[in-house]
This record gives C-alpha cells, sequence and structure tokens, in this order.
C-alpha cells in the first residue's frame, strides 16, 4: 500500500540507519574515516535521535577499571547531509562523538529534528582520537540514526 498523505505518516513508519565505521581501518587510532549512509528512495527520513556503541562497550572492556573511557567516546564525528551539502557542525574536525550519539538506554535527542531527502546520502567523517589507554586501534564504532520515513510528496515543504 502506497502511503501518500500526511496523516499516514505514523502507521509503521518508524526506521532506523546506520553505518559502522572503523574496525581494520584504524591502524595508528588516529586515521579519518568515511561513511555513508543512503537514504532509500521511498521516503524522505527525519531524524528524531541518534545512538552509538563501539566494539569495547560490546567486548565488556569498559567495565575493566584500567581501561576507562576513550578521549571523546573515541572519535570525532562530522555529519554532512549529502541532497544539501551542509555540514551539522561548525568545527572543520567534528565534535566528540558522545556530544551527538547517545546510548541505546538513553539516545540523543535532536533538538530539532533533520529532514533527510530520499536518494540522498548522511555522509560521516570520523577521526580516531589517539592510541590510549585504551586505543582506538581497531575499534569498530555503530553509529544509529532513528527516525521516521515520510512518503514521498506527503510534506508540501520537500521538493522532490
Amino acid at each position: 500500500m502506497q502511503r501518500s498523505r500526511l496523516g499516514d505518516v505514523f502507521v509503521d513508519s518508524f526506521f532506523q540507519y546506520s553505518v559502522t565505521i572503523g574496525g581494520a581501518a584504524f591502524v595508528t587510532g588516529l586515521e579519518t574515516l568515511v561513511g555513508t549512509i543512503p537514504i532509500q528512495a521511498d521516503a524522505h527520513f527525519l531524524c528524531v535521535h541518534t545512538m552509538y556503541t563501539d566494539s569495547q562497550i560490546a567486548t565488556g572492556l569498559v567495565a575493566a577499571p584500567a581501561v576507562g573511557a576513550m578521549l571523546n567516546g573515541g572519535v570525532l564525528v562530522r555529519l554532512t547531509d549529502g541532497r544539501t551539502g551542509r555540514d551539522m557542525t561548525n568545527l572543520v574536525g567534528g565534535v566528540p562523538v558522545t556530544t551527538l550519539f547517545g546510548t541505546a538506554q538513553r539516545p540523543y535527542m535532536w533538538p530539532l529534528t533533520h529532514i533527510f531527502q530520499a536518494n540522498a546520502p548522511i555522509s560521516i567523517q570520523a577521526t580516531g582520537q589517539g592510541i590510549g589507554p585504551p586505543t582506538v586501534i581497531a575499534a569498530t564504532f555503530r553509529l544509529v540514526f532513528g527516525g521516521i520515513k515520510l512518503p514521498r510528496r506527503s510534506v508540501p515543504q520537500i521538493v522532490d
């Protein structure tokens, strides 16, 4: 069923986009890596909240007393809306991941939502924050964008 009215948005519209950055690509822990999330063609995406996890959290290393937390959450991130080319931060190198992404238990709620248009990417630049301890070398970061899919042509302000 094709939904085309704004009133249909809240029926089955919750969606998450995610990207995994890092792993073997973090050789020195200081690299700048780029990831892209392509927004699907069927609908625009209204981003409401963001979450992240890293391989230290997943393996339980954060709980070890000698490990501590990674500087700036491990990476600086810079988000760019691929359709408009708009950077979502004014800092060239990005901002600490912990300032734009929360946990699954406490997601970062965006103070103002942002619409990423259909067929356009969200570009993510992640710069490692050092060799530790704990180290960013070989660390994997999963960034998740949660929100609502808006059927194309359902919101008058968006021009396809």
